[in-house]
């Protein structure tokens, strides 16, 4: 059920903002994040996310310093995810 609700409203799955992602981290849909190379571009990263369903959303890419700030939000909030077991407390209604 939660994937089927993942899928219908996560409609950006690659070259998403970086704010997207951290939005998706904050409602607990994240379970990590990790920063991967541009394909050469020197000092451009970039974010690729795994959300509770298995799927993954990737940012597109942005210099490393956005990057590096953007990986800390996120990884503050797969924090109080883990924390406060968001994942098994997600219910979608209506």
């Amino acid at each position: 059920m939660l994937s089927e609700v993942i899928k219908n409203y996560v409609t950006c799955r690659k070259g998403c903002s970086l704010r997207l992602l951290e939005s998706l981290a904050m409602w607990g849909l994240a379970t990590k994040a990790e920063i991967e190379d541009c394909g050469g571009k020197r000092r451009f990263k970039k974010i690729r996310m795994e959300l509770v369903d298995g799927s993954f959303v990737e940012s597109d890419c942005f210099l490393d310093e956005e990057v590096l700030q953007s990986i800390r939000i996120i990884n503050v909030y797969i924090g109080f995810a883990r924390q406060n077991r968001a994942p098994e407390n997600i219910r979608v209604e209506g």
